[in-house]
């Protein structure tokens, strides 16, 4: 009956402001770690798709607020929206998610989501208060359901939208991808607060801002919702549309620029022309005093080493390399498809070329064994003396949506459903070794990682030297954020062992009915994606043969 009510309430008022919400809490120890903290970008382009239409939108960002619901929400009810737009990419964000739109509900204001975890695990959130759920690439679907709210029409019939009708959860299916990402609108990046982003440890004091230059990717890493979420194919905004963008943000006043894409540049010929042209052109157009942030592949810098010159003479100040493991199998097993060997290469390429290199690796694969994860932190400290500058440890995480989730559901390994420990920070399945014994091991590679670089930089006279370059600058700076934290990392190690106990105890309980009832329908809904999403590439590779 609600789902009727608020149809007809929607129909009888069109809608005039939208509230976009991003739930908290903060966004966890990477941020704490780093400082590094981002602003959603899918907020800026709905926020432009709402624009474009007259549609008043504003962000609201609740994980800066450690109370969201005693700051974040009042500002939402005295802005009046008609419509609660969150955005649930990552899964930890899902409970709070649920928290806040239940308190919003009140207020009378339709509530919708997407992102990667709301398009995966939609029935739950659909049964727990929001009234529809965006399904994949949300541009296109956003935009019809908003045209057809403004005509009157029934907003059910959006394609790419999932509801609840009368207790039984309907999905439109999926929205047609986006061939020409020209054609999104310019993202109205003034709907953040621009003192909220910074690009922590490196330049504290700066802004940094979130762009895209492609979607979609071509590999297929088994832990990983990318290409489930965004389709194989590689498709890719052109010259012109980026380096307008980028000139925005520079107006703008941002300093640093994080370049989302998976990957930034393909092993494609045409693609690395592309690339190549693009990065020229961001230095003719002198966008190159913005700071550049991307992410790479490991084994196409180290097969093309001649473009870690150039990525640094566009901008580029800081490359993500997710290097994943250092065991072999288990870089296979993954499907990740790097060599260790070239991963040391790629590092040794950036960094000699005065880019700071970060490097991403993953304790805890079902298929890992012991020895395996200890091989991964032995070689990102052997890495150091290849100028890997900092690394994070994550723990493999079965997401929704993604080849590792199916598998864990299917095989009965999941722990918990608590969201919140998807956070790639918690054991949330069994492995070869004890929940308790990964969570420790994974703090215990941090911890390890930054003491054997300090004792590496103290031998060789770097640690406490005057900076030499640009590069070395940004490093004094991330030494001095992370000496300051250095009482609240000794506490941390400290309570380390018992933190990890009582991590495993809240493993140990079974889960309830509940609970395997909803990991079943996360399953299904992935399961009819996939199948969406196969028959979605069929037709789009009828209608190139076509044109």
């Amino acid at each position: 009956m609600y789902i009727l009510e608020i149809h007809i309430f929607i129909m009888g008022k069109v809608a005039t402001r939208i509230a976009f919400v991003l739930p908290g809490p903060s966004l966890g120890k990477y941020e704490e770690s780093f400082g590094f903290r981002a602003p959603p970008l899918a907020v800026a382009y709905l926020a432009g798709v709402a624009r474009d239409k007259g549609i008043d939108a504003r962000f609201f960002d609740a994980s800066v607020s450690r109370k969201p619901e005693e700051t974040v929400i009042p500002e939402i009810v005295d802005y009046n929206p008609d419509i609660c737009a969150f955005v649930v990419n990552a899964s930890s964000l899902a409970g709070r998610a649920v928290a806040l739109a239940g308190r919003l509900k009140k207020s009378f204001c339709m509530l919708v989501a997407g992102g990667h975890h709301a398009s995966f695990s939609y029935p739950l959130l659909l049964r727990r208060g929001f009234d529809a759920v965006f399904l994949g690439e949300g541009e296109r679907s956003f935009s019809e359901f908003l045209d057809r709210l403004r005509k009157g029409d029934d907003w059910r019939l959006t394609r790419g939208l999932a509801y609840n009708l009368n207790d039984k959860i309907v999905n439109t299916g999926l929205p047609r991808p986006i061939e020409n990402l020209d054609e999104l609108p310019m993202p109205a990046f003034d709907v953040f607060d621009k003192k909220l982003y910074t690009a922590g440890l490196l330049d504290r004091n700066s802004s940094l801002i979130t762009l895209e230059t492609s979607r979609g990717c071509p590999y297929n890493c088994e832990y990983c919702s990318v290409t489930k979420m965004w389709g194989a194919n590689w498709r890719l905004k052109s010259i012109e549309r980026v380096i307008r963008e980028l000139r925005g943000v520079k107006e703008l006043g941002y300093r640093w620029v994080f370049f989302v894409d998976d990957n930034f540049i393909i092993p494609v010929r045409n693609i690395i022309s592309q690339r190549v042209e693009l990065l020229n052109k961001i230095i003719k157009e002198g966008l190159n005093s913005l700071k550049l942030i991307v992410q790479l592949r490991a084994d196409f810098v180290a097969r093309n080493e001649w473009i870690a010159s150039l990525l640094h003479e566009a901008g580029v100040r800081l490359a993500f390399l997710g290097i994943e493991s250092g065991d072999p199998a288990t870089l296979r097993n993954m499907r990740k498809n790097l060599i260790p060997d070239e991963s040391a290469k790629a590092v040794s390429a950036l960094s000699s070329n005065g880019i700071i290199v970060h490097g991403g690796f993953m304790l805890g694969a079902p298929y890992e064994s012991e020895e395996s994860m200890n091989r991964t932190v032995r070689f990102a400290v052997d890495l150091i003396d290849y100028g890997l500058d900092s690394a994070q440890f994550s723990i493999y995480t079965p997401l929704p949506g993604t080849d590792a989730f199916k598998r864990a559901a299917i095989k009965n390994e999941l722990l918990t459903l608590d969201w919140s420990f998807y956070d790639c920070l918690h054991p949330v399945m069994r492995t070869n070794v004890s929940p308790a014994k990964l969570f420790f091991k994974q703090r215990w590679a941090n911890y390890y990682f930054f003491i054997a670089k300090g004792l590496k930089s103290l031998r060789k006279g770097r640690l406490l030297s005057k900076p030499r370059t640009e590069k070395d600058a940004y490093l004094r700076s991330g030494t001095i954020f992370l000496a300051r934290r250095i009482p609240r990392y000794l506490l941390g190690l400290i309570k380390l062992p018992f933190t990890a106990l009582l991590i495993s105890r809240k493993l140990k309980r079974e889960l309830s009915v509940e609970e395997k009832e909803e990991i079943n329908q996360i399953l299904k809904a992935t399961i009819e994606i996939e199948a969406m999403q196969k028959q979605l590439a069929k037709s789009m590779a009828s209608y190139m043969l076509k044109a």
